[in-house]
C-alpha cells in the first residue's frame, strides 16, 4: 500500500501540515501532537480509506519539536 507524506511545519503561532499526495489538505494545531493527530485522523477521511502516513519536519525546524 502506497504511504502519504505529511509535511509539518513550525509557525511562531503553531504548527500546520500538508501533504503533497492530498490535494487541498491541510491541518493546523497548538502544538505538534495535535498536527499529528489530525493528520492520522484527516488523512484517511480525505482518501475515504485507511493509508500509512510519512511524517516528515524540514530540517530547519525540527529544533521546535520539544515544544
Amino acid at each position: 500500500m502506497e504511504s502519504v507524506r505529511v509535511i509539518n511545519h513550525h509557525e511562531p503561532e503553531g504548527w500546520w501540515a500538508e501533504s503533497p499526495d492530498v490535494k487541498g489538505w491541510t491541518a493546523v494545531g497548538a502544538s505538534y501532537a495535535e498536527v499529528l493527530k489530525l493528520a492520522e485522523e484527516g488523512i484517511p477521511f480525505a482518501l475515504e480509506r485507511g493509508v500509512p502516513i510519512e511524517h516528515f519536519v524540514p530540517a530547519g525546524e525540527r529544533e521546535h519539536l520539544a515544544a
